[in-house]
């Protein structure tokens, strides 16, 4: 009477928490953590948002769960013009003349004050920080510290801009034509 019944309905359980944390958390895990954030914020919205909701609108009693909107983590990292993404973004497009630290000095400037965010020169008693080397993210799944040093490189995207430079140097004359930034100084970057 256990046995297997097709056409019967299934519940799926999938753990979306790749949440990274390491002793040192680099570019990398900030993508990876960021991904998670956005998974979380979906499944928020998706199941305790709108199920909740929905439940009210049909007077379908339950009990209220309470839960941690990620939603200002999002923001600090995607917002535009203001999030860690376009701040990083935007010093990529200074070719040269931006470094890690510079960017770190930047996101401070333009994050201090948010309360998931922090550095040692936002929050000088925090000894965890190292002064111009770390800043601290407070995602949803704990405070993950990460390194500055390979942001602006790891994030510059030279794979595309060495995908522009085989294109135009390419035999194809509609193919080279198609691709004139290839034509740019290996050291110079072009808008994405």
């Amino acid at each position: 009477s256990d046995a297997y019944v097709a056409n019967s309905t299934v519940i799926g359980v999938l753990d979306i928490y790749g949440f990274e944390i390491f002793g040192k958390n680099s570019f990398e895990q900030f993508c990876i953590n960021y991904c998670n954030e956005k998974l979380q914020q979906l499944f928020i919205e998706l199941v305790l948002q709108q199920e909740q909701e929905e439940y009210q609108r049909e007077g379908i009693q339950w009990e209220h769960i309470d839960y941690f909107n990620n939603f200002i983590i999002c923001q600090l990292v995607d917002q535009s013009h203001k999030g860690v993404i376009a701040i990083m973004d935007e010093a990529c497009l200074n070719v040269g003349k931006i470094t890690d630290i510079m960017l770190l000095e930047e996101m401070d400037r333009k994050l201090k004050g948010h309360k998931h965010y922090s550095s040692r020169r936002t929050d000088p008693m925090n000894k965890m920080l190292s002064h111009s080397e770390d800043f601290q993210i407070k995602h949803y799944a704990g405070d993950v510290v990460y390194t500055i040093t390979g942001f602006i490189e790891k994030n510059r995207d030279t794979l595309f801009q060495d995908f522009k430079r085989l294109l135009f140097n390419s035999k194809n004359s509609t193919m080279k034509l198609m691709w004139p930034e290839g034509a740019e100084h290996i050291s110079k970057t072009t808008k994405r």
